[in-house]
């Protein structure tokens, strides 16, 4: 018989039914699988059910249980000999010497045939424990029958696994997969729950196979006043909604098991990472991190996070470290902070097995997708379990292949958390955008007419580049006019003070010497900050002993300096990324400085007369204007805007 010959009954109340009768024993007869989370949990129930037990069992079914950690003393007992004896042969075969008949067992010889149902595979039962945003018990009630033939029920209610559940006024509604569609989704949402669940994957709820519990003296046994253990809540926000966000990442990643977070500069991601790396760790999920990122400032900086951190030793493998080896050695309890250029060296020496309990976490994972690291990467990432990537702009402009590398590698996006989001919730500041018009000089008009002959004679001789290199040559010719230094040089003799806890971006240290005369003649207290300028510049920078740095690409990315106040965007890409995360560099709050707000200082050229330009490249001001201003509008004040959680909507197991 298949569950399907079961009466469709839409609800069950212990006043008109009896529960055991109408429904828990025909199901389990029928079933192959019972899967239930439960508050409370006897072993009386097992005896009251105990011939759907017997013939769940002759099926080859199976039990998984989540319960609470309230246990009779007696009953605990039962289930961590039974856990024992996985592990213990001698204690496993006089189990199986005490069980003659389940059945009957179930009934007379409880406590035994329980162990021995533990021992033996049949039911395996774990504690839940909330955590996180949720500090009580874990009070649910529901269950999934699944039959051989793919059919399954759900059931939702109040009553508990225990004698006294059916001696009370307890009620259950119970959906049929066959009966139409609109059930079929309850009973999958009510498996997708329970798989989320199971596999450790729910953010507030943690899970732990029994003997974890009673060696962290989770066990509540019933009867006590007082629950014996402190639940686990940890990394709350103090109450702050702001920090939400992070929490709401956070279990995005918990249910996905790999994809990326895209949350603004600022907003936390090195935070969120640490606290899904923390929660993984603590769930057993995972016993090794490996961290990766570009640029030697940004992995200091990951690397002073990690030791604050404290829970696991750092190896480091990027510049002047050569710890790479140390961790392969022992990479089970540890983390290894590496560059990106060495992860293909070193990833496939890691033994095999460290995949299947290991985070990787990618710092600014839209680096990842350069043709290099496509080509020395492809296939070394999917193998860990867990897969995060961090990033505010994770698209790749013009760049397909990138973009399709770090969603085969890392996953698709999530979890978004914008700039908007960002400033309306007051974790980044407002700013004010300054537009300073330029217009190009008759040799920037020549230099672009020229690039643009040039391509089109390619594409006449049947050798067209891709579109984006003549993009690239125009950008270069528009980063470079010098039209745009009389219009900053009358500005910032205008406001001095804007250029106070400033950085400026130019495209290179020849075009820097003309803003450094500018500068000069303001007397501003600046230094440059290029790719063989000393770190130290951008510490003293930092603490305050300078009040500019000029730079390139140096410090686009994952820098935090709260007390930047201005950019000054000399160079900018057409390519929102950058632009993103120079803002970025900005909009940061300041304990010293409550009531910052920002400045923006860009070059706007809006006349478009180059004439033979077809490409819409000289458009590339204006529409960086339009997101510039449409951005400035945002302020604390405006009501926020729903985050964007993303969700396949399938039902969760190990398998996804």
């Amino acid at each position: 018989m298949t569950l399907r010959s079961l009466p469709t009954t839409p609800h069950f109340s212990t006043s008109t039914h009896k529960l055991l009768d109408a429904l828990y024993i025909p199901a389990l007869e029928r079933a192959i699988s019972y899967d239930r989370g439960v508050g409370y949990f006897t072993s009386n129930w097992l005896k009251m059910a105990a011939s759907g037990i017997a013939a769940l069992a002759r099926n080859g079914g199976k039990v998984r249980m989540i319960a609470s950690p309230i246990l009779n003393r007696e009953d605990s007992a039962a289930l961590n000999e039974g856990a024992d004896a996985r592990n213990d042969p001698a204690l496993r075969q006089a189990l199986e010497l005490a069980i003659a008949d389940l059945e009957r067992d179930l009934s007379d010889n409880t406590l035994s045939a329980l162990a021995w149902m533990t021992a033996d595979g049949l039911l395996d039962f774990r504690i839940a424990i909330p955590t996180l945003e949720l500090d009580g018990d874990f009070h649910d009630k529901f269950g999934i029958f699944r039959d051989a033939v793919g059919d399954a029920v759900a059931f939702h209610g109040s009553p508990n696994d225990s004698a006294k559940a059916f001696r009370n006024y307890e009620s259950i509604s119970v959906y049929y997969t066959w009966v139409d569609g609109r059930e079929a989704q309850r009973v999958e949402a009510e498996q997708a729950r329970f798989d989320l669940l199971w596999n450790n994957r729910d953010a507030n709820v943690r899970i732990y196979e029994l003997p974890d519990a009673v060696r962290r003296n989770f066990i509540e046994f019933a009867g006590r006043t007082e629950c014996p253990y402190d639940h686990p809540v940890s990394k709350k926000q103090g109450g702050d909604s702001r920090w939400r966000h992070q929490h709401e990442a956070m279990a995005s990643f918990l249910k996905a098991k790999h994809g990326i977070l895209e949350m603004a500069t600022g907003t936390g991601k090195t935070r969120t990472a640490l606290a899904i790396s923390d929660e993984l760790l603590e769930r057993d999920l995972i016993n090794t991190v490996v961290v990766t990122a570009h640029g030697t400032d940004l992995l200091d900086q990951w690397h002073r996070q990690l030791v604050k951190q404290g829970v696991l030793p750092v190896y480091r493998a990027y510049e002047k470290y050569h710890e790479a080896q140390s961790y392969l050695n022992h990479p089970d309890g540890s983390i290894l902070l590496i560059s990106r250029q060495h992860l293909a060296a070193v990833l496939p020496r890691l033994r095999t097995p460290c995949f299947e309990k290991a985070l990787i976490v990618c710092d600014e994972v839209h680096g990842l997708g350069s043709p290099a690291l496509v080509a020395s990467l492809s296939g070394k990432l999917q193998p860990f379990a867990y897969r995060l990537g961090l990033s505010a702009t994770p698209d790749r402009e013009y760049d397909q292949d990138g973009n399709r590398f770090i969603e085969d590698e890392i996953g698709p996006v999530i979890f978004e958390f914008g700039l908007k989001d960002a400033i309306r919730e007051g974790i980044l500041c407002g700013f004010d955008y300054i537009e300073l018009p330029y217009d190009f000089s008759d040799e920037d008009r020549a230099a672009i007419r020229q690039a643009v002959r040039r391509y089109h004679a390619k594409v006449s001789a049947g050798d067209a580049p891709a579109i984006e290199a003549l993009y690239q040559d125009i950008a270069r010719i528009r980063k470079l006019s010098k039209e745009k230094l009389p219009p900053f040089d009358t500005y910032a003799h205008a406001h001095r003070n804007s250029l106070q806890r400033s950085l400026i971006f130019v495209e290179t240290a020849e075009y820097g010497l003309y803003v450094q005369n500018i500068l000069m003649e303001l007397h501003i207290d600046y230094h440059t900050y290029y790719g063989d300028d000393e770190r130290s510049n951008l510490v003293r920078f930092a603490n305050g002993e300078l009040d500019c740095l000029i730079t390139c690409h140096r410090i686009s990315e994952g820098i935090d300096i709260q007390s930047v106040n201005t950019i000054v965007l000399f160079a900018s890409a057409r390519a929102r990324l950058e632009t993103v995360q120079r803002l970025g560099r900005c909009l940061r709050t300041d304990p010293a400085n409550p009531g910052k707000r920002a400045t923006v200082i860009d070059f706007i050229r809006v006349e478009d007369d180059a004439g033979d330009d077809h490409t819409g490249e000289l458009s590339a001001d204006e529409d960086r204007r339009d997101w510039f201003r449409d951005i400035a509008a945002v302020s604390p004040s405006t009501p926020i805007a729903n985050r964007r959680l993303f969700s396949n909507d399938q039902p969760e197991g190990e398998s996804s």
